[in-house]
């Protein structure tokens, strides 16, 4: 993978062109050589959620019509292979936790359950397959390649920096208190991804300050894993609780389900003291000291 970051060397344009470009670069390899098909979809959805965190910090310098129309193009393509990305994420996490012995099922039963899900993952890889997915994608990232230097970059600034951290982290803000008044699996999944963008930007930076922000980051990201995590286990108790008896009888079903639940309490009481921590400050306060950051480094 390319490195994701912008030197304290590189003009702020420079910086941008040159990660996009790699992104690009990245997701055309990937798609071209898919030896491990499961990581290959991991790293090519990490890159687009590289790319999107991007387009949101340079959003109001390139305008709405083209931020909307990359934003929603880069959205499409990594819904192409979500629910790939689920079922393996589903049944390495039941396979984990039936190794430890968090899952309280017959071997049988469990067995019986992964390879149903197996069979489940191989038609949507299937699926994937006839659809040319995987070409698609490598067809618009050396699109994209080409089009590159038509973007409107000339004017980036300390001002992409303040503007572009200010609307990500109200984000996270805003999405914190629906949250609290709706403690909801979707809402926290939305959640999940307005950190996961603001850690991107986090990461883009951190060379301006690599203490500080390898330190906030690295707390970031342990939020977006539990975050993650949360969602996994949501996905996992919608999947299971819709399965015929063939599968799974309701009495193992019940027992997978109320250990999920646990596990997902056991989630929130380390989350939420992590996000209080990570988001005390008011937006404005936090995006005029990131830009400070930004303008110090650039003396």
């Amino acid at each position: 993978m390319f490195r994701y970051a912008i030197d304290n060397q590189e003009e702020l344009k420079e910086g941008v062109i040159r990660v996009l470009k790699e992104q690009f670069e990245y997701i055309e390899h990937l798609s071209a050589i898919p030896n491990d098909i499961d990581t290959t979809v991991h790293e090519i959805r990490k890159a687009i959620k590289r790319i999107r965190a991007i387009l949101r910090l340079v959003r109001w310098d390139i305008g709405e019509e083209l931020y909307q129309q990359e934003n929603v193009r880069f959205r499409d393509l990594a819904r192409q292979l979500s629910l790939l990305r689920d079922y393996h994420v589903i049944i390495s996490y039941l396979a984990d936790n039936f190794q430890a012995e968090e899952i309280q099922i017959p071997e049988d039963q469990f067995i019986q359950l992964i390879n149903y899900l197996n069979t489940r993952k191989e038609d949507e890889l299937k699926l994937v397959n006839d659809k040319q997915s995987l070409i698609t994608i490598k067809e618009e990232m050396q699109s994209s390649l080409a089009e590159l230097d038509k973007f409107p970059f000339d004017f980036l600034g300390p001002h992409t920096i303040r503007q572009g951290v200010s609307n990500a982290y109200s984000q996270c803000l805003k999405k914190i208190a629906d949250v609290q008044q709706k403690l909801d699996s979707h809402e926290l999944h939305l959640l999940r991804k307005k950190v996961k963008y603001l850690l991107n930007q986090m990461l883009l930076i951190q060379e301006v300050w690599p203490d500080f922000f390898k330190t906030y980051s690295t707390s970031l990201k342990r939020a977006s894993d539990l975050l993650g995590d949360d969602h996994n286990i949501s996905e996992a108790i919608t999947l299971i609780d819709q399965l015929p008896e063939s599968v799974i009888s309701k009495a193992d079903s019940k027992k997978l389900i109320d250990s999920f639940v646990q596990e997902q309490d056991h989630l929130h009481r380390e989350m939420w003291p992590l996000l209080g921590k990570l988001f005390t400050e008011d937006t404005q306060a936090f995006a005029k000291r990131i830009t400070s950051y930004w303008l110090i480094s650039r003396e």
